[in-house]
């Protein structure tokens, strides 16, 4: 919808010129709408998408993305830059899930939307404010936090994996 265009607009002038042109992961892709998006902002020599709901990797697929079946909690991919586009809210274990991701890639770019009264905009139980920003600065030592509306987005290097 507006809100997600709006932040693709804001996060296309933003984008580190590190975090373009790479092989990027997708986790928890969904449908694949929002991966076509943001390959407008990084550009990425390869993209592959990963979702748990078969239903919905099918759908990614059949959009020409390279996506497969995972559950990232259990199985957990490794690559160049790992995309998690409003992810987190859904993984259990998210200390966990974080210290994988900064294990298995060199970045990573994370939005994840903030709560607010308004639970019909995202599915899911959306964390606070202060719990994403401990999330992310804790677990993936990732200070360089942005706000679009009510969505934090953090680009995040770990070195050379």
């Amino acid at each position: 919808g507006r809100h997600i265009k709006r932040q693709l607009v804001f996060l296309s002038t933003r984008v580190p010129a590190s975090f373009k042109h790479r092989d990027v992961y997708d986790l928890g892709c969904g449908d694949g709408k929002v991966t076509l998006l943001l390959n407008n902002v990084f550009q990425p020599r390869s993209v592959r998408g990963f979702d748990v709901n078969p239903l919905l990797v099918k759908r990614a697929c059949n959009k020409g993305i390279a996506a497969e079946v995972r559950d990232l909690e259990r199985h957990f991919p490794r690559g160049d830059l790992a995309v998690v586009w409003g992810v987190l809210h859904h993984i259990k274990d998210r200390e966990r899930f974080l210290d994988r991701l900064k294990e298995n890639y060199s970045m990573a770019f994370i939005r994840e939307p903030i709560k607010t009264g308004l639970p019909w905009l995202e599915l899911g139980h959306p964390l606070s404010r202060q719990e994403v920003d401990s999330l992310v600065v804790k677990r993936l030592n990732c200070s360089d936090l942005l706000y679009c509306g009510d969505n934090m987005l953090a680009f995040c290097q770990f070195g050379a994996k």
